[in-house]
């Protein structure tokens, strides 16, 4: 299929007395296959189907699991079979520079098979010419030290604008912004830090300047600072910065938040190198009175063919990113990262079913908040989800909402499981972070938190046999009072924390493990209270204490 511009179709028109040529044959082979590569690339996109998860198999080698993917031309890339290889022996692997992040990345190749000899090949010449009787649909993985431009994600640039504040193939720095949003929503700006685990401490920072926004939070003296922990472990930050746009003058239906720095203000530091004046970045973001959701559809809609179709020239998956340590004169593998830049391609299927169960699904079994209106089977319809619940709908938290929004309560289950094959050079993984939680209440609205260890049933969509259900017990307190009597528990000795966000509304759980256990989980139950006048203070706290009762002697 032609990249550069859409050929019309054509396919052959049979008849009796036709003289086939090879041209008739590989048309009709190319006929079909465009056609397919085409539904492949507009109704589904580019990305890891199902598998190819890659691991290290020890320091040096690693190993791809069968999968299938789909690239951006609409070509089905397939690995029928696992591949172990080592790292120095996959191309574009080169031997210089030890202590950097490596992407490996697979792409559809052909290969010719089972060579026969050709007659109208050999007509005049003496050597015997032969021909290949077969191609094979096949695939190359290779290694690339540049991470793709953010522009390249596959539709990211109908949600997202995203500028480059430096790359040097060691660090790279860039920010995002959201296309669109509404008259006076909030947004956030996020400063994205990618760096190699050998590279120098980082700390970066500029002065925000924007038109028809404000500031909610995220700055340091009225500055964007990023600066990096001194005993941090990491390979990739976010700093968030919270704006708010302004709302519509009049009927004025749309207009552009502008967003630069101010000249100078920018300053990168990497170990001892001091880097001034970076390039002024020129972002904007539409606001109007139309949803975010029908402002992408109507972009995505919108497109030309020749923009849809659009494709880099090695139109390769980025399946793994490989951190690598500089050992001596060599190296070893440190992490590897699965699918750093989430290019996944999603079956309709699931993704209905996803929908589905979001949108009908009660708090008897998800946790969900009741619908406000019954549904009416009489006639077996189901309401379909509108455009802006496809969107902002994933799989909701688990929260129940208690004495008339005075008290939110939910369940989070964290893994405390360290991670595998620890190397000699690391550090033992005690210390285990919740992903961002949003509790509910309204953004900056002081909210209470507290939190307690759970073992309750009824809190996964899973079933499972009644042996396996746990024993519906939270702790609040130190465990150890109940040690050696009847009521002693299991629970592993542990710290709770949390980081409130007040400006997003959200929150982090960290759980420190302080002795050794079996467990590879760990359920933390939360209970927010909102900020009450001072006569609501004692229905909130009988509301906390009957939460605790609820919870503690509820049964699934």
């Amino acid at each position: 299929m032609n990249r550069a511009r859409y050929v019309p179709f054509e396919r052959n028109r049979y008849f009796y007395g036709k003289l086939l040529t090879v041209r008739d044959f590989m048309s009709e082979q190319t006929y079909n296959s465009d056609k397919h590569r085409l539904s492949n690339r507009l109704l589904f996109g580019s990305g890891v189907v199902s598998g190819l998860q890659v691991v290290a198999v020890d320091d040096k080698s690693i190993s791809m699991e069968t999968g299938v993917a789909l690239d951006k031309l609409g070509r089905e890339i397939v690995v029928a079979s696992p591949v172990t290889i080592k790292l120095s022996n996959v191309d574009g692997f080169t031997n210089n520079d030890y202590a950097k992040n490596v992407y490996l990345c697979i792409a559809y190749d052909e290969k010719g098979k089972e060579p026969v000899h050709t007659v109208a090949g050999g007509v005049g010449s003496s050597e015997e010419v032969s021909e290949h009787n077969r191609i094979l649909e096949s695939y190359r993985i290779f290694i690339t030290e540049q991470a793709p431009k953010p522009q390249q994600f596959e539709y990211d640039y109908l949600i997202e604008d995203t500028w480059s504040w430096y790359d040097d193939g060691q660090v790279r720095i860039y920010q995002q912004l959201p296309r669109y949003v509404e008259y006076g929503q909030s947004f956030e700006l996020k400063l994205i830090i990618e760096k190699t685990l050998q590279t120098s401490p980082i700390s970066f920072q500029y002065e925000l300047e924007l038109e028809h926004a404000d500031i909610v939070d995220g700055l340091i003296d009225g500055k964007v600072v990023f600066s990096e922990p001194t005993e941090a472990n990491s390979t990739r930050y976010e700093k968030i910065i919270t704006l708010r746009a302004h709302q519509a003058d009049g009927d004025e239906k749309s207009k552009h938040i502008q967003l630069t720095s101010v000249s100078g203000s920018s300053k990168l530091v990497i170990g001892e190198r001091l880097l001034y004046d970076l390039s002024l970045p020129k972002q904007s973001v539409q606001i109007s009175k139309e949803s975010v959701a029908d402002r992408i559809l109507h972009a995505y809609y919108a497109r030309p063919l020749d923009q849809a179709m659009e494709a880099p020239s090695d139109p390769c998956i980025y399946i793994a990113q490989i951190n690598l340590l500089q050992m001596g004169a060599s190296y070893v593998i440190d992490k590897v990262i699965q699918q750093p830049f989430h290019d996944y391609v999603v079956n309709p299927t699931l993704l209905y079913k996803m929908l589905l169960s979001s949108n009908l699904s009660t708090p008897e079994h998800s946790g969900q908040t009741e619908l406000d209106e019954p549904i009416s089977t009489d006639d077996h319809v189901i309401p379909f989800p509108t455009i802006e619940e496809e969107f902002a709908r994933l799989i909701p938290p688990q929260i129940e909402e208690l004495e008339e929004q005075q008290v939110i309560t939910g369940v989070v289950e964290i893994s405390i499981e360290p991670e595998k094959k620890l190397k000699w050079y690391h550090r033992k993984q005690r210390r285990f972070i919740s992903d961002e939680i949003e509790h509910g209440f309204d953004v900056h609205l002081p909210v209470l938190l507290t939190l307690a260890l759970s073992d309750e049933d009824g809190q996964s969509n899973i079933p499972v046999p009644e042996m396996w259900k746990r024993s519906d017990t939270i702790v609040v307190g130190d465990k150890d009072v109940f040690k050696g009597s009847e009521y002693e528990l299991d629970f592993p000795k542990v710290s709770l924390a949390h980081i409130q966000y007040p400006s997003k509304g959200s929150f982090r759980i960290g759980v420190k493990v302080h002795e050794k256990t079996e467990r590879l989980r760990l359920r933390v139950r939360w209970w927010a209270v909102k900020a009450l006048e001072e006569e609501a203070v004692g229905l909130a706290a009988e509301a906390i204490e009957q939460s605790h009762n609820r919870a503690a002697t509820s049964k699934a």
